[in-house]
């Protein structure tokens, strides 16, 4: 006989837009979370709750998450923390019921605040449908990658909706020498990467894959270490996700819009007007030749 898997509960994540009746009365717990190491879908991660101290190291294939966290004291903690400078984030956690389901309000302190987070854990697919969104919860982000804790923790708390585009930066490597794909803005007169907005119920990666396909024609592989964020010329900021390109598309939608074109590095640099584009397309660049 197959062993019995056990459920998984189902974990959906809301902005919290007022603090619901309950929260007063929960309890509440400091959490310290910095990361010494996240590259290449690795991370090791240090936490403290409350008086107990952990590290852990983390694998990350897509969205499944594998790794194990042991216990160390407050002294071991003491003398790694200050390795995770830079890459820390602090929070206010609240454990309540909200009806017969468990919820968790995270109010973030330090350059994250004021952003709170509710998360709601489901049982199975059919209690996760059937919920009823209360009022205190705001937008829906359980799909949205930079509401992770650690790109969080990396890149700082996201911007609000509507400030925030999703870039794709497509390369490969001709005779060994890093290469960018390009296109042209649709005026012509200027050579970007393709983005586009966030859309409903598609992750960050999976709307910069279609703005790829949709308006440069390529196919490609993204790594889940390799992305960035920067606040462009125009005040948005521009979450950019580099992706290795598999194939260049004969014909595509917007083939009669725009023009494409693979730029060695420098010369891709060059093309790019926006400085706080260029510095993150420089960041990046970092990463993918190690």
């Amino acid at each position: 006989m197959p062993p019995i898997k056990s459920k998984v509960p189902i974990r959906r994540k809301f902005l919290l837009s007022s603090a619901p009746s309950q929260m007063a009365l929960s309890s509440c717990l400091e959490i310290e979370q910095g990361y010494i190491v996240r590259e290449r879908g690795q991370e090791l991660r240090m936490r403290r709750e409350g008086s107990h101290y952990s590290l852990s190291a983390r694998d990350r294939s897509g969205r499944t998450v594998t790794g194990q966290e042991i216990r160390i004291t407050k002294g071991q903690f003491e003398k790694l923390w200050p390795f995770t400078l830079g890459q820390r984030i602090t929070r206010i956690r609240h454990v309540m019921k909200l009806g017969r389901l468990k919820m968790k309000i995270d109010e973030f302190t330090g350059e994250h605040a004021p952003l709170r987070l509710a998360e709601i854990f489901f049982t199975d697919a059919s209690d996760s449908k059937s919920f009823k969104k209360p009022d205190f919860l705001g937008e829906e982000v359980t799909r949205r990658d930079e509401y992770q804790t650690a790109e969080m923790a990396i890149h700082g708390a996201p911007e609000p909706s509507g400030m925030c585009q999703l870039g794709i930066l497509p390369y490969t490597f001709i005779d060994r020498r890093l290469h960018l794909l390009l296109i042209t803005s649709s005026s012509g007169n200027r050579w970007i990467f393709p983005k586009g907005r966030q859309e409903p119920d598609m992750t960050s990666h999976e709307v910069a894959m279609m703005e790829a396909v949709e308006e440069a024609g390529v196919l490609g592989t993204i790594r889940q270490d390799l992305r960035t964020r920067c606040q462009m010329a125009d005040g948005r900021f521009l979450q950019l996700y580099a992706m290795k390109i598999s194939k260049l598309l004969k014909s595509w939608p917007e083939e009669n819009v725009r023009r494409r074109r693979l730029f060695p590095f420098s010369d891709a640099l060059e093309m790019i007007g926006d400085p706080g584009l260029a510095k993150a397309v420089r960041r990046l660049a970092v990463t993918i030749n190690k």
